[in-house]
């Protein structure tokens, strides 16, 4: 894997108690990936980010938001991915790589 100038976002989470707000349209986790994304393209950021890149924990629920936020698997199978981390078949993977490329928001 080469490199590529990217951000990796660390543990991200919204409590349970306040994922929906009363009159707001969007989801919290969903109006806070986006306040990360515009971050990173914004004109005052100098980062030079062009990928935000998470290590999700591979369940359903956590790869669904991701990916309904835009995000696309690293590696396209778990086997692929356990093969380039070198682990066997037997290991069951944790998380899972996915990036959002910002040049489709214009960054």
């Amino acid at each position: 894997m080469r490199s590529y100038p990217a951000v990796l976002i660390g543990r991200l989470g919204v409590h349970k108690d306040f994922r929906i707000i009363k009159g707001e349209e969007h989801r919290i986790g969903n109006q806070l990936m986006d306040f990360i994304k515009s971050w990173f393209v914004d004109g005052t950021n100098k980062t030079g980010c062009r990928f935000i890149v998470v290590d999700a924990y591979n369940t359903l629920n956590t790869l669904r938001y991701y990916s309904k936020n835009g995000f696309v698997e690293l590696f396209s199978t778990e086997q692929q991915e356990k093969e380039f981390f070198e682990l066997t078949d037997q290991v069951k993977l944790q998380t899972r790589l996915l990036y959002f490329d910002l040049i489709i928001l214009g960054g």
